[in-house]
């Protein structure tokens, strides 16, 4: 399948999951409490999570992922923070506050993510990044509150102070780990299994017993949401980042409110109401509108020389790229780097790589880079017919650096 369709097929299908788990909280929900479903939840997920990745490779996700130390160590990290941490506070704080004013406050995290991406990323965001953001926004509280104002008590505010924390949690990891290009698939083990030990230690310190029975609709409800919450939403998550960036993920995952009422409808019998119609056309044009403005990157280079030098980072392209000739250059903490130059000053270019890098174009690919990943760098980077794109992969100071050199030997388009 087209890299193109196969990434928002994956999206799609990370919102019906979410959706599916909100619906069935309402259906059945959990009488066993918020740390027992976790652990066991994770629990789930864990073992989900190493069977699916032994039946898939062998073990060779997990096993390249325990070879990096540096990357272990930020997969552990993201396991605590993003999947234990950012759950439990999202589950304590949707307790003691009005759940409508809870998923407002938690959907801002996409809007921590646009804050801090210049920062973590070193990528540029844009006003029509921001407003797409926004229209998004105007759309998920359209759907939330019904066009209302929403009422607050003081009394909610630690409450609300819980939520914000879980999506500060979730906006932080997510663009930490959107710098490494990992083995997903070996990092929903470790995510599932440090979450699991840390759920376990929480118990232990909150004299939680997790020696509990398990009625038919909480047993059904944790291993969902094992399965599909901890495995493959997780999977499907970190593959969208990858492919699309975090803003449009974001904007995307503003839709879940929406979908959840529209499915409710279909389900539960519950009314459709005639703002859902605003709602959707909102949500919609935030979300192609993100699309067309955070399709590909524009990264903030580390020296003064390249303030006039457009650099794209397309490391999201070559992701799922399992070949040993490419996926040494972008594993870890690696990029893939790209610029657009004359096709007709191209033929005269040094494309040696610099160091820790290999450098190739788009009309004399590397031999690891499929036709899919190619075209799909042409189609999000907008390759017009008199540009080549020339592309760098490895550590990306040397990338920059043997970028730079190029584009001083052309002129740039």
């Amino acid at each position: 399948m087209d890299t193109k369709y196969k990434s928002a097929l994956t999206l799609t299908f990370l919102v019906l999951i979410y959706t599916m788990y909100t619906i069935l909280l309402k259906i059945g929900g959990t009488t066993i409490g918020l740390i027992p479903q976790l652990f066991y939840a994770f629990l789930v997920g864990f073992v989900a999570s190493s069977a699916f990745n032994f039946m898939i490779d062998g073990g060779k996700g997990i096993a390249s992922i325990v070879r990096q130390p540096k990357l272990l160590l930020a997969l552990v990290g993201a396991g605590m923070v993003n999947n234990a941490l950012a759950q439990l506070f999202l589950g304590i704080g949707t307790v003691g506050t009005n759940p409508s004013l809870a998923s407002v406050v938690y959907r801002s995290w996409i809007i921590v993510v646009a804050v801090l991406t210049p920062i973590v990323l070193r990528n540029k965001i844009n006003r029509m990044q921001l407003f797409a953001i926004l229209i998004g926004f105007i759309g998920l509280y359209i759907v939330v509150t019904g066009g209302t104002l929403l009422s607050f008590n003081f009394i909610e505010a630690p409450f609300l102070g819980f939520v914000f924390a879980s999506a500060l949690c979730s906006a932080f990891i997510t663009l930490v780990m959107s710098r490494y290009t990992f083995n997903i698939y070996g990092a929903t083990i470790v995510f599932n299994l440090v979450s699991l030990i840390l759920m376990g230690i929480i118990a232990v310190a909150t004299n939680t017993s997790l020696a509990i029975s398990f009625p038919l609709s909480s047993l059904f409800t944790v291993v969902f949401l094992g399965v599909f919450g901890f495995y493959f939403a997780t999977n499907l998550y970190y593959h969208s980042v990858k492919y699309f960036g975090p803003q449009v993920v974001g904007n995307a995952l503003l839709a879940i409110p929406f979908v959840t009422f529209i499915l409710s409808a279909l389900i539960l019998g519950t009314p459709i109401q005639p703002y859902y119609v605003v709602a959707a056309v909102l949500i919609s044009f935030g979300i192609v509108l993100q699309k067309r403005y955070s399709s590909v990157p524009q990264r903030i280079t580390s020296k003064s020389m390249f303030k006039n030098m457009i650099v794209y980072d397309v490391t999201g392209a070559f992701a799922s790229n399992k070949g040993i000739l490419m996926s040494d250059y972008i594993k870890g903490s690696g990029r893939a780097l790209a610029i657009k130059v004359n096709s007709q000053a191209a033929l005269e270019l040094n494309l040696d790589g610099i160091g820790e890098c290999v450098i190739f174009t788009s009309s004399n690919p590397h031999p690891g880079a499929s036709a899919s990943e190619l075209e799909f760098v042409n189609d999000i980077i907008g390759k017009k017919n008199n540009e080549i794109v020339i592309i760098g992969m490895g550590n990306a100071d040397a990338v920059e650096e043997a970028l730079n050199r190029i584009h001083l030997e052309t002129k740039q388009v």
